[in-house]
């Protein structure tokens, strides 16, 4: 309950508080204080920031304070309150978005190697991947492998690759020979069509895609690391290396 509590936006202090008021009933601070075993300096706070949620009432009963919980049914509406808020904040952030990509374009300029962690930091460079390559545009795989955490690191890459052939975007993928039976059964090329595969004997924990002026080496170690370079050179000489190697493996 109280972790149902904390994740629609109640404080661990609101909590007690809102749950002592729903076991006392109509109460004054004094009960509240006993019940919850929040100190009384607090509480009053804790209740005034419960009545802007809308889950209780404050009144006053022969020049007494009291307060009481509204029905629980109100979370319903707190909930659709916050939802609305947040559909109105997206509007909002939709409008600016224009002028601060304007702004980040112009900061990022110079920027040309940035670093990321874990499948989260991955899925920010694939989708970005994903969004810069069009139909029938090629991107290059050297030494692709399963990582320390194979089935969430293969679900992954289904993921992406799906995206990349609904899009019409080739792959071409050099990949370790080791692991042609699970390349075989999780990319072939009957699911995909526009990936294109052959086998390298070298096996490593790195990968290496290559896509327009992007080179990404990625690191499967215990924690997977991303380094993610913006640079035409350093992804001309990478195409260069892949070529020259799939030649050498037709």
């Amino acid at each position: 309950m109280e972790d149902v509590l904390r994740k629609i936006g109640l404080t661990q202090s609101e909590i007690r508080v809102y749950l002592a008021l729903l076991d006392l009933g109509d109460s004054t601070r004094s009960d509240i204080v006993q019940k919850s075993g929040i100190s009384g300096s607090k509480v009053y706070d804790i209740l005034e920031k419960l009545r802007e949620k809308g889950l209780i009432s404050i009144y006053d009963q022969n020049r007494v304070r009291h307060f009481k919980a509204i029905n629980p049914k109100q979370i319903l509406n707190y909930i659709n309150d916050k939802k609305e808020s947040i559909e109105e904040m997206e509007k909002e952030a939709e409008l600016i978005l224009p002028s601060l990509l304007l702004k980040f374009n112009t900061s990022t300029i110079n920027q040309e190697v940035e670093l990321l962690s874990g499948l989260k930091g991955l899925e920010v460079i694939f989708r970005e991947q994903v969004e810069m390559l069009n139909k029938g545009e090629t991107c290059y795989v050297i030494g692709g492998t399963k990582g320390a955490e194979e089935e969430a690191v293969v679900a992954f890459f289904q993921k992406i690759h799906g995206m990349r052939e609904q899009k019409k975007i080739k792959t071409k993928m050099l990949y370790n020979l080791n692991l042609k039976r699970i390349t075989e059964e999780y990319y072939s090329t009957k699911d995909y069509p526009s990936t294109m595969i052959r086998y390298i004997k070298h096996t490593s924990p790195v990968a290496i895609n290559i896509y327009k002026d992007r080179t990404v080496i990625i690191i499967f170690g215990e924690v997977i690391t991303a380094i993610h370079m913006k640079s035409e050179n350093v992804s001309q000489s990478f195409r260069e290396y892949f070529e020259i190697l799939w030649k050498k493996n037709e």
